[in-house]
């Protein structure tokens, strides 16, 4: 059975109501001073331009949408916000029964004939003992899978760094490298011995979820997840792995960053989509997905999803997704530069009480 929510907490449907923060159970004056102290704007980064209104984040409260800035029907790629989406699926295999989440990846399946070399197989070298959570997990923003390639760009100049704004970080000592992004996705460590952030290794799940469920895993999402909460599948979309791979300039100041994307990109027809992130999507719609974090992956007294695999992500280009189980509160954040995912949520202070609709709540100025 879900656990019990408070009853004040509601489920948009297609579109979002939009409520008053005095409704949302905020403090009119500290909602005020924090919107007046925030600078937010479109994010500048690796060439991407948002200039103007090509930008959206969307803070929600209990089902509510409570405040936008910028356009929050701006459709953009989020960047790494896609490995939550990818971390859903793992978890909605596991709900359905289709896999055991601790076992070896291999019995599913060994990517034999399709990955690009043999050291890739996934029941050789240190791939043998990669468990499905150990490949998807992340704590404290490192992944366990062995896999140390995050970036085609960087990894060539002997760098495991995200971006030109990250930590200029060397290839760590235990990962063979080669100088070619493509050849080195592979698992370098034994799974859970040492923890680094890694796009390379969430790509390779994505392929083997693909696998897995033998669908693209949009239409799983879509049809597991999605459509039980009001998004439609032209909401959104996940550019796939193989159009990333093929654009040099996907990132313009990061040439060959996609170089590591190694096929296959289709699996019995199926395309593989990013994996590491490159979802497209606007704020108004990624805020039910931080609605489901906020409720721990329930919606409308169904448990969509276990609330182990619900979980929030950010993205280099200012993108993210949150939600917190406290007040119930999210964020959607879509190429914005001014509020980050990993620290958005108001001090306590700020609330002081639920979400109220009635007219004696209604008369309150904001």
């Amino acid at each position: 059975m879900p656990s019990k929510l408070p009853d004040w907490i509601t489920y948009p449907g297609e579109d979002w109501i939009e409520i008053t923060p005095t409704q949302a159970g905020l403090d009119a004056a500290q909602w005020r001073h924090f919107i007046a102290n925030k600078s937010v704007k479109g994010a500048e980064w690796e060439g991407e331009d948002h200039a103007g209104n090509r930008w959206g984040t969307v803070f929600i409260r209990g089902g509510y949408r409570v405040h936008v800035w910028g356009d929050g029907d701006y459709r953009f790629q989020t960047a790494s916000m896609g490995k939550a989406f990818t971390w859903a699926a793992l978890g909605l295999a596991v709900d359905r029964a289709l896999v055991d989440p601790n076992e070896f990846i291999w019995r599913d399946w060994t990517g034999e004939g399709m990955l690009s070399h043999p050291h890739k197989y996934l029941d050789r070298g240190h791939h043998a003992k990669l468990t499905w959570n150990l490949l998807g997990r992340r704590t404290d923003g490192l992944h366990w899978g062995g896999f140390p390639v995050t970036n085609g760009y960087f990894w060539r100049q002997r760098s495991s760094s995200q971006g030109t704004g990250t930590v200029a970080d060397p290839v760590p000592g235990w990962a063979d490298w080669t100088g070619d992004p493509f050849y080195d996705n592979f698992s370098h460590a034994e799974p859970g011995s040492v923890g680094i952030y890694s796009s390379g290794g969430q790509w390779r799940l994505l392929q083997a979820l693909t696998a897995l469920w033998n669908k693209d895993i949009k239409r799983v999402l879509d049809e597991e997840l999605f459509g039980e909460m009001g998004i439609r599948p032209d909401d959104w979309d996940w550019i796939p792995g193989r159009d990333v791979h093929e654009n040099p300039n996907f990132y313009p100041n990061m040439p060959g960053y996609g170089d590591f994307l190694d096929p296959p990109y289709e699996i019995n027809g199926h395309p593989v989509r990013g994996g590491g992130g490159w979802v497209v999507i606007s704020a108004n719609t990624l805020a039910k997905f931080a609605h489901l974090i906020a409720t721990r992956g329930q919606w409308n007294g169904k448990q969509l999803l276990s609330p182990e695999y619900v979980i929030g992500h950010g993205g280099g280009n200012g993108s993210g997704v949150a939600g917190e189980s406290r007040f119930y509160t999210g964020f959607a954040i879509v190429s914005t530069d001014g509020i980050d995912f990993r620290d958005p949520f108001l001090p306590s202070e700020f609330f002081v009480g639920p979400v109220d609709l009635s007219p004696t709540r209604q008369r309150f100025r904001d």
